[in-house]
């Protein structure tokens, strides 16, 4: 398939690594940055001819139109792919504003309102989150330098967040905050050395049926022991996930379990990093989003 895609790639983990995938499945990918001028992005449709345009957060101009529309004739698709939450949050709003929405298929990772999407008159589907998979390796584990670490940033809207991680810091040694003040401070091979030398880590998503952020699916995936939030759907989908149930209490004697039984932690973390590997590595994540756009061609 050729596809053209709108996005940004000058980071790996910006959207390089999921063009990377599609390519990896013998898919043709011409990277467009989101910033091209919409007369430019008209030769590029000319001379390339995509079978898809996939984008995340691009807001086709109006003066597209028309020449997508050509396209669409001649067997073109547009799809947006969105790894944040709309319904119930902030941006819900957005679903209502920006055009992506309007795309011949909307793809979210968020598993939970089925409804909402039909009532606004997009076409969704669910596609979960996937690691790229050059990245899904667990290094064996070194001499634990953190107990327990938590990775990722304040969100001000979600004190739960902020209330647990001060919790954290409060009640146990030897604990790291990642992310604190910059969300890149850890990436690519250091965020697996980070998890081989961590015993827990600590994670949560803003609640929502059936939508939990990447963090689980990046921390199994690298071989990071994982106490995730209870959140509904996410243990039928990670069986092997320990969770726990939103208090602070219960958190904490997890916590305090796994940091002193250290070889039913290690079999944990190796059954859910195989599980990760097998089932959702990024080039997976493409193939299934291809299956659905492959059914109206």
């Amino acid at each position: 398939m050729r596809i053209l895609f709108i996005g940004k790639f000058v980071k790996l983990h910006d959207e390089e690594y999921i063009a990377r995938s599609f390519e990896s499945l013998g898919h043709t990918v011409f990277r467009c940055e989101q910033s091209t001028q919409p007369r430019d992005i008209g030769s590029i449709l000319a001379k390339f001819k995509p079978d898809l345009v996939l984008y995340t957060k691009w807001n086709q101009p109006p003066e597209l139109d028309s020449l997508f529309e050509i396209h669409r004739r001649q067997g073109m698709t547009t799809a947006c792919w969105l790894f944040d939450l709309y319904w119930g949050y902030s941006r819900e709003y957005q679903v209502h504003v920006h055009r992506f929405f309007k795309s011949d298929y909307v793809f979210t990772t968020d598993g939970g309102h089925d409804f909402e999407w039909k009532m606004a008159k997009v076409n969704h589907r669910t596609v979960r989150q996937g690691i790229y998979k050059d990245e899904c390796f667990m290094l064996p584990p070194e001499n634990y330098t953190h107990n327990v670490v938590f990775v990722g940033c304040e969100s001000p809207i979600y004190q739960e967040r902020t209330n647990t991680i001060k919790f954290l810091e409060a009640t146990f040694t030897k604990f790291k905050w990642v992310g604190r003040n910059n969300t890149d401070e850890v990436r690519g091979k250091e965020l697996n050395e980070l998890y081989a030398e961590s015993k827990v880590v600590v994670g949560d998503s803003y609640p929502s049926p059936r939508y939990w952020s990447n963090r689980v699916v990046e921390t199994l995936g690298r071989g990071g022991f994982l106490i995730h939030r209870e959140v509904e759907g996410l243990k039928a989908e990670y069986p092997h996930l320990v969770t726990y149930n939103g208090t602070m209490a219960d958190l904490k004697n997890k916590i305090k379990y796994y940091l002193q039984h250290d070889k039913e932690r290690e079999k944990i973390r190796q059954q859910n990093f195989q599980w990760v590997k097998d089932r959702y590595t990024m080039d997976k994540k493409c193939a299934e989003l291809l299956n659905y756009v492959n059914q109206t061609q």
